[in-house]
């Protein structure tokens, strides 16, 4: 909020002045850097206090940019690093649970089930740190929407919960097919494990001049209004009462948000009344 206050009175002052600095402009980069996006940068020509400012805060963003690749290239090192040996542990504690009985056998079964949710949790941080790719890096071109959607439904569907999908054949988008259906796999996982009981999950697409609308909703009890704009981050549970095997790691969100973004995309999350919950990703056609 402190760095898009100075946007905004930067831009207001030199409107004022005339200038090219204007209101607008950065009044939608303050929004992306509110949102967590850093590679953004604003006019800086001028050589007076404005300039100054100007040039103060792209100092700022690449640095703060720098410090998020830095970070999530740590968690994918490390992640890395653990699976091999994790991996170790499952293959001896299998060779083990075979040679054991009674409570000893318990016991084994209980720390296979602790590695099992570590072992998970490594995925998930290094799905989170791949999928934190640039758009130069990645290959992005037009596809067909439908068969992305079909194969995310495929992979996350089952027996108990009714998944319906209402795409157009013809509708194309601009993205990377192997993200966008990451992305939608992660979507349509919540939406199965939290409110596949409360009735069939919807995908539909929608399109709109030059951008695409890609919407998957339930029909659950949804997010606390107060908790919308963290469900993104990295590691956020709305509810923190969930355990392992209900609650995951909070990665899911972020994946989601990091690869519809290396798509040049943007995801949002709303409450449906009377009920329900559903996540809107926007990408261009």
């Amino acid at each position: 909020m402190f760095l898009m206050g100075l946007l905004l009175s930067a831009s207001l002052q030199a409107e004022a002045l005339g200038t090219g600095f204007t209101y607008q402009g950065n009044l939608n980069q303050a929004g992306q850097v509110a949102n967590g996006s850093f590679d953004v940068s604003i006019h800086e020509s001028r050589a007076d206090e404005i300039g100054r400012l100007a040039r103060a805060i792209n100092n700022m963003t690449l640095r703060l940019s720098a410090f998020v690749k830095g970070q999530k290239r740590f968690l994918g090192d490390v992640a890395h690093e653990l699976g091999s040996p994790i991996a170790r542990i499952q293959f001896g504690l299998g060779a083990l649970e075979q040679r054991v009985e009674g409570k000893n056998r318990k016991r084994v079964v209980e720390v296979m089930e602790d590695v099992d949710h570590l072992s998970k949790l490594v995925n998930e941080l290094l799905a989170f740190s791949r999928a934190d790719l640039k758009s130069n890096t990645v290959s992005l071109e037009k596809i067909d929407l439908l068969p992305v959607v079909e194969s995310a439904v495929k992979r996350e569907a089952t027996p108990a919960v009714k998944i319906t999908t209402k795409i157009d054949p013809k509708i194309r988008v601009v993205a990377s097919a192997d993200l966008l259906t990451r992305a939608l796999a992660n979507l349509i996982r919540n939406a199965v494990k939290y409110a596949g009981d409360a009735g069939p999950i919807d995908v539909t697409a929608k399109k709109k001049i030059d951008i695409v609308e890609i919407e998957v909703r339930d029909k659950g009890s949804g997010v606390p209004k107060d908790l919308l704009d963290q469900l993104f981050e990295p590691f956020f549970r709305p509810e923190e009462s969930r355990d392992r095997d209900s609650g995951g790691v909070g990665l899911g969100m972020a994946i989601v948000k990091t690869c519809v973004e290396t798509c040049n995309g943007a995801v949002s999350a709303c409450n449906r009344k009377p009920t329900g919950f559903a996540v809107t990703i926007t990408l261009n056609t």
